[in-house]
C-alpha cells in the first residue's frame, strides 16, 4: 500500500533537487487532498451498495419469508376457521350443484340444450367433494401439530379451489333453448371401426367404410343416396352411427335427420319426428300426404333460405319407402344426401328413385377375425384349450361370422364348461341362419341367472324400436308391478333395476344408449323378445307401428300388459275390457283420439299406467276402481281432469308428473 502511495506521489509531482522544501510540501497537500475525495467517493459508493443490496436482496427474502411462515403458521394457529370456512362454501357448493342437476335433468328430459362443459364441472365437484369429506379437524388437539397443519393447509386448499367452482357455474349461460336433435355438433374424439372387445378394429370394415364416407363427401352429383346392405346382424347400423359421428366431427352437414323405420313402421310419428328435428314443431295435418307436403316446405326454408345441408338417415329399411311422404322429392333437391341401412339393395334402389344410389355392401367378418372375436369375448385361445377352441370355431362357422350372434353367445358361454358349448353347438345345427340368431340371442336369455333380470329385459320389448329407454321409468314400473324380491323402498328397487340393467349390459342383450340414463335393445333382439311376450302365458300386446286398423281381431281378453303408440288412430276399440291387464303403456295420442268413457271400467288388477306424450289421457273418474294402482306415470302429457280421484287410489304409491301441463290440479 505504501508502495502504491509513493508511486501515486512521485506521478503527481516532478522531482527536483532545486525545488524548494516549501514548495514539495505544497504538493504533499495538494496530493493529500486528492486521496481524502477519492475515499469520500469510495465509501458513498459502498454505502449505496449496501443500500442497493438491502432493497433488492435481503428485504425481498426477508419478507417472502416472513410471509411463507405467517402462511404455513396460519394454517397451524387457524386450522380450525380454515375447515369452517371450507364446509361453509362447500355447502354453498353442494347447493349449486344440485340446481345444476335439476336443470340439466329437465333440459335432458325436455330435449333442451345443455351448456358444454356442465358434465366436466359436475365431476370436479364430487372429486371436491370427496377431497372435503377427507378432511376433518375433529378430534386434534393443540399439541397435535403436524396434523392440525395438514388439516389447515388443505381445507385452505380445498376452499380455494371450491370458489373456482362456484365462479366458473356463474359463467355458465343457460339458454333453455330446443335441442336440435339433427344439428351438427362439434367434438375432437375419433370414432374407431368396429372395434372387439379386445381393442382390435375389424380391418375387414376399413373398405366399406371409407367407401361410403368418400361418397358422402361427394358433389351430389356423384352420389345422391347410398345405402349399407348387408345380413341382420352383420353391424350396418353400428357403421352408420360411425359415418355420422365422422361427418359431424367434419362439420359435413349442417343437420342431421334420422329415423329408424323397421318392419312395420308408424308414418305419423316418423313424419312428427323429423319436423321436430328440423323445424322445432310438431305437426298438426291429419293425413300422410298433407304431412309430407310440410316436411317439404321444411326442406326448402333449410336448403333455399337458410343454404344448410341436410343428411337424412332411414334405418332399418325392410319395405318401400315413398320419400314425399319424409318431405323429398326424387331426385333428391340439392344439398340433401339419403343414407339407407338395409338387408334388400332392391328395397334401398325403389326408395332412392331417380336419385342417384350408390350401394356399399356391408360383409360378415372373415374367418380369422370371427375366430379372434369369439376368442376375445369367451377367454378361451388355442394355446388355452385345443378342443374347447375347435368347438367354438364350430360354432363361430354356425354364427355366420355376424359380429352381433359372435358377441352373444360369446359372452354367454365365457367361463361355462365345454357340455354348455357343446349343447350350443348342437342347438345351432338344425337352424337357418335367421333362426340362428333368434336361437342364440334365446340361449343368453336362458342363461340369465336372476328371474329380475329376465323381467327387466323383456318389459323394455314394450318400448319402440331404437327408442332410449329410461332407466327411471323401469323404476316405476319394475315397482308398480312388483317385479323385484326383498325390495322395500323405491330406493332399493332403483339399485334393484340398475344392477339388473348392468347385468344385461354385460350379457350384451341391452345396450348403452348415448342418452344418459337410457339404454337400447337392438332390433334382432327386440324380435326375440315380441315374439317371446306375444304368446303362452305372457300374452302382451305390443304396437308401435301402424295401428289405424288396430282393432278387435288383436284384443286378447287375458293380455296382462299392453303398449302401444296412438299416433294415427282416430278412435280406440270398444268394449277395450281386460280384467287381467296390469300394466297399459299409451304413447303420442292428439286431440282427435277418442277414448271410451268406460275406459278403465273393466281393469280391476291395473297396477301401472304409463302416459307419452298424450293430449288428454283418460283420466275419467271410473279410474276409481283400479284400487290396486300402484304407479301412475304422466309425461308430457295435456291435462284437463278433475283430479280429485287421487284421493281414492288408496294403494297408488308413485306418482310422476314430467313436464305435464295440468289445467286443473285440485
Amino acid at each position: 500500500m505504501i508502495d502504491f502511495l509513493i508511486c501515486m506521489f512521485l506521478q503527481y509531482v516532478t522531482f527536483d533537487v532545486e525545488t524548494s522544501v516549501i514548495k514539495l510540501f505544497e504538493h504533499f497537500l495538494r496530493f493529500l487532498f486528492f486521496l481524502l475525495i477519492c475515499l469520500r467517493d469510495l465509501l458513498v459508493s459502498i454505502r449505496k451498495m449496501e443500500q442497493m443490496l438491502y432493497d433488492q436482496v435481503v428485504a425481498p427474502v426477508v419478507k417472502f419469508m416472513t410471509s411463507h411462515i405467517t402462511k404455513h403458521l396460519g394454517y397451524v394457529i387457524c386450522s380450525t376457521k380454515h375447515v369452517t370456512s371450507m364446509r361453509e362454501k362447500m355447502s354453498r357448493l353442494v347447493a349449486t350443484r344440485t340446481d345444476v342437476i335439476q336443470h340439466k335433468n329437465r333440459n335432458e328430459t325436455n330435449d333442451k340444450e345443455i351448456p358444454a362443459g356442465v358434465e366436466a364441472w359436475l365431476g370436479e365437484v364430487e372429486k371436491v367433494k370427496d377431497e372435503v369429506e377427507s378432511i376433518s379437524n375433529d378430534d386434534i388437539g393443540c399439541i397435535h401439530m403436524k396434523n392440525r397443519y395438514r388439516a389447515g393447509r388443505n381445507a385452505f386448499k380445498a376452499t380455494m379451489r371450491i370458489q373456482e367452482l362456484i365462479t366458473e357455474n356463474s359463467e355458465f349461460t343457460w339458454t333453455d333453448a330446443p335441442l336440435a336433435t339433427g344439428r351438427a355438433t362439434s367434438s375432437t374424439t375419433s370414432t374407431p371401426l368396429l372395434v372387439s372387445p379386445g381393442g382390435n378394429d375389424f380391418k375387414s370394415r376399413d373398405i366399406p367404410f371409407n367407401d361410403a364416407l368418400k361418397l358422402l363427401q361427394q358433389d351430389d352429383n356423384k352420389s345422391q343416396a347410398i345405402a349399407l346392405c348387408g345380413m341382420g346382424g352383420v353391424g350396418k347400423t353400428t357403421m352408420m352411427e360411425q359415418l355420422k359421428k365422422v361427418a359431424e366431427e367434419k362439420k359435413m352437414f349442417d343437420f342431421f335427420v334420422k329415423v329408424t323405420l323397421g318392419g312395420n313402421p308408424n308414418m305419423f310419428s316418423i313424419q312428427n319426428d323429423i319436423a321436430i328435428c328440423i323445424g322445432g314443431e310438431s305437426l298438426r295435418e291429419a293425413t300422410v300426404t298433407a304431412r309430407g307436403e310440410t316436411l317439404q316446405r321444411k326442406f326448402e326454408k333449410k336448403l333455399e333460405d337458410d343454404k344448410k345441408k341436410i343428411l337424412v338417415i332411414l334405418d332399418d329399411v325392410w319395405q318401400k319407402v315413398d320419400i314425399k311422404d319424409i318431405g323429398l322429392t326424387s331426385p333428391l333437391p340439392k344439398g340433401v344426401k339419403l343414407l339407407l341401412t338395409s338387408r334388400d339393395s332392391k328395397v334401398c334402389k325403389l326408395t332412392a328413385g331417380t336419385s342417384l344410389l350408390q350401394v356399399v355392401q356391408v360383409n360378415e367378418l372373415s374367418d380369422v377375425e370371427a375366430q379372434k372375436f369369439f376368442s376375445e369375448c369367451t377367454g378361451v385361445s388355442k394355446e388355452h384349450d385345443k378342443n374347447l377352441f375347435q368347438i367354438g370355431c364350430d360354432i363361430v362357422n354356425k354364427c355366420g361370422n355376424l359380429p352381433l350372434a359372435i358377441q352373444l353367445i360369446g359372452t354367454t358361454l365365457k367361463s361355462e364348461d365345454d357340455y354348455a358349448w357343446r349343447d350350443t353347438l348342437n342347438r345351432l345345427k338344425n337352424h337357418d341362419l335367421d333362426d340362428k340368431v333368434q336361437e342364440i340371442i334365446k340361449i343368453s336369455y336362458e342363461y340369465l341367472k336372476k328371474d329380475e333380470d329376465k323381467e327387466i329385459f323383456l318389459h323394455c320389448g314394450l318400448f319402440p324400436e331404437d327408442s332410449d329407454i329410461e332407466i327411471e321409468d323401469l323404476v316405476r314400473h319394475g315397482w308398480g308391478l312388483k317385479l323385484f324380491k326383498n325390495v322395500s323402498t323405491l330406493g332399493e328397487a332403483r339399485d334393484r333395476t340398475n344392477t339388473c340393467v348392468r347385468n344385461l349390459v354385460n350379457a350384451n342383450l341391452l345396450m348403452e344408449s348415448e342418452r344418459r340414463g337410457c339404454v337400447k335393445l337392438h332390433d334382432l333382439v327386440l324380435a326375440f323378445v315380441l315374439a317371446r311376450v306375444s304368446e303362452g302365458d305372457f300374452a302382451w300386446i305390443v304396437n308401435h307401428g301402424d295401428v289405424s286398423t288396430w282393432g278387435r281381431d288383436e284384443m286378447n281378453e287375458s293380455c296382462k300388459r299392453i303398449s302401444l303408440t296412438c299416433m294415427g288412430m282416430s278412435e280406440f276399440p270398444r268394449d277395450f275390457k281386460y280384467p287381467d291387464l296390469s300394466f297399459i303403456q299409451l304413447m303420442d295420442g292428439d286431440e282427435s283420439l277418442k277414448l271410451p268413457e268406460d275406459f278403465y271400467a273393466s281393469m280391476e288388477n291395473l297396477k301401472v299406467i304409463a302416459f307419452y306424450k298424450m293430449q288428454y289421457p283418460p283420466l275419467p273418474t271410473s279410474l276409481q276402481f283400479s284400487t290396486n294402482l300402484k304407479s301412475l306415470c304422466l309425461h308430457e302429457c295435456k291435462l284437463m281432469s278433475d283430479w280429485s280421484f287421487i284421493g281414492d287410489l288408496v294403494n297408488l304409491e308413485v306418482l310422476s308428473l314430467v313436464d305435464c301441463d295440468i289445467q286443473n290440479f285440485i
